[in-house]
Order: structure tokens, then sequence, then C-alpha cells
């Protein structure tokens, strides 16, 4: 009997007991701000660690949540990187370092990947539909890209008018990746028993991830739609 791959989520128990911990150090460092009420600077950099903590911890979670999608697997460790460093650096910013003038671009860079990464984890995650995915991945690449260029050149050809209108395709691709999360969602699932149903997996990629909606069975690996023929 032959077997089907199918390709499978992250446990969630992980990111549970990261999520704990993060709210534990975000807890104790909220408490040190409290104790040590009497200076408003050290207040201020504890909470402000305490924040970015909290957002690198976030960043993270969601790249180690999307690298199930293995297109582009060897994005995901660049983003963790990137994520881990910026975070890092943004802490020491806060604490007093002052950094000289040339490391700003390189930060900048390293700030870009970071958040393209993590944009592109969120939609392998949301995102149901192959198509739909690959589209937000292009869109984020290239807006990055546009942003780096920005970052080490100077150009004087309308850089905010088309960094405003890459922003609008952007947020267009990523509400249509939530829609289709949210339709995805309320779809009614077909019965996991092979007696329950004819369809076992997808004809186009072979996934058994399949969904009934409007009369029809879509795949949630690829997104292609299908009928089945009673006999």
């Amino acid at each position: 009997m032959g077997s089907i791959a199918q390709i499978l989520k992250p446990e969630k128990s992980k990111l549970k007991r990261v999520l704990k911990w993060i709210v534990v150090a975000n807890a104790v460092l909220a408490a040190i701000g409290i104790v040590t009420g009497g200076n408003p600077d050290f207040v201020a950099r504890v909470h402000g660690t305490s924040f970015l903590l909290v957002v690198t911890a976030a960043s993270l979670v969601a790249i180690e949540q999307g690298k199930f999608r293995t297109e582009i697997k060897y994005v995901w460790p660049i983003g963790s990187a990137c994520s881990a460093v910026i975070g890092a650096v943004v802490i020491v910013l806060i604490w007093g370092f002052e950094p000289p003038e040339a490391i700003g671009r390189p930060v900048g860079s390293v700030a870009v990947g970071a958040v393209a990464i993590t944009y592109c984890a969120v939609i392998s995650v949301i995102a149901e539909r192959a198509r739909l995915r690959l589209i937000c991945w292009i869109g984020a690449f290239g807006h990055s890209c546009y942003v780096l260029v920005l970052i080490w050149f100077e150009i004087s050809a309308m850089p905010g008018r088309a960094l405003a209108l890459l922003a609008v395709g952007q947020s267009a691709c990523s509400l249509l990746a939530v829609i289709d999360f949210i339709g995805s969602r309320r779809a009614t699932r077909i019965p996991t028993s092979p007696l329950g149903r004819s369809a076992q997996y997808c004809p186009y990629c072979a996934a058994t991830e399949l969904i009934r909606a409007a009369g029809s069975v879509e795949c949630e690996g690829c997104g292609g739609r299908f009928q089945t023929i009673e006999t």
C-alpha cells in the first residue's frame, strides 16, 4: 500500500512554552521598573527593553511557525538571525550605547530583512493558496529590495510615491491572505475517515488536506479545485 506525503504544521506546545517564558520575563522587567520608579530614565529603559523582548520573540515565533513551508526554506534561518540581531542592537541602543555612524546602514538593512521574512512567515501560516502565498512573498521581496536601495543609495525620482504604491499593493495582498484564511476556516471540512468521502487526495499535488466549499473540493496545499463523481 502506498503512502502520501503530507506537510505538517509545527506543534503548538513549543509555541506555548515560549510564550509563557516571554510573559514571565516581561512581568519581571515590569516589576523591576515599578520597584525602582525613582529614576524615570531607568524605568523607561526597562519598559523599552521589555517591549523589544516581546517584539523580538514574536518575530522568532512567527518564523518558527512558518518553517513548515519548504518553498523558501533557506530564508527562515536568515530571518531568525536578523530578528535576534536587530533586537539585541536596539536594546543596546536603549541602554545608552552610541554606535558609530558607519553601522547605521547595515543595521537598517538587517531590520528590513527581519521585517520582510517575519511577514513571509505570517503569510505562510495564514495563506492556504499556493499562488497567493507566492504573490505575497514576491511582493515582500520587491518591497524590501526597494527599501534597501533607498538605504544604500540616494534616489531623487519620487522615492516616496513608489514606496507608497508598493505599500498599497502589499496591503492588498495581505488582506486577501487574511480573507483566504478566514474563508478556509469557515468552510466545512471533509470527514477524515476514508469511508466517509470519495476524494482521498488532490489530483494536482497529491496532498490530503482537502476541504469542501460551494459544492466542490478544494486542496489546501495548492489551491486546486475539483469535483468528485459518485460511481
